[in-house]
């Protein structure tokens, strides 16, 4: 019987050892984990964190189908013809257009000088920065 009581004061004395957090600690921890993480999913969604977000640039574009060109008609301020890849494609094929400067209303693409493209040849315009097809395609037949 003795014996008994030993064990069972050992156990007590055991379990008066123990130290755990309290509850109401753990409760106010999780909360600030919670919290400090929708902070920064907040951050990152709204774009405080990680790259900026460049916007695609407007251009009009109108296409002579008689005269095989296409003129731009409007364009926003500062927009660089670096930023723009110009592609013609027939059924065989694919041409690069490469201008310098800035883009503006009047500039003019010539689709029987610019490029090397014959037959029936399309025409789309793509905003680097963005990877962004800029308009409508233009396809012109019998170009020379």
């Amino acid at each position: 019987m003795e014996e008994m009581r030993d064990i069972m004061i050992t156990r007590r004395r055991f379990n008066q050892r123990k130290h755990a957090v309290s509850a109401v600690i753990g409760v106010i921890i999780m909360v600030a984990i919670t919290i400090a993480m929708a902070a920064v999913a907040y951050a990152y969604f709204t774009g405080m964190i990680g790259e900026s977000k460049t916007e695609t640039p407007v251009i009009s574009f109108t296409p002579s189908l008689a005269d095989k060109t296409i003129k731009v008609v409007s364009a926003d301020a500062n927009i660089n013809w670096n930023d723009i890849n110009i592609t013609f494609t027939n059924a065989t094929s694919y041409d690069y257009l490469e201008k310098i400067g800035l883009v503006s209303a009047g500039d003019t693409i010539y689709l029987e000088t610019d490029q090397t493209l014959t037959g029936t040849v399309t025409v789309s315009f793509r905003h680097n920065p963005t990877n962004t097809q800029m308009g409508d395609s233009y396809t012109f037949l019998n170009v020379q």
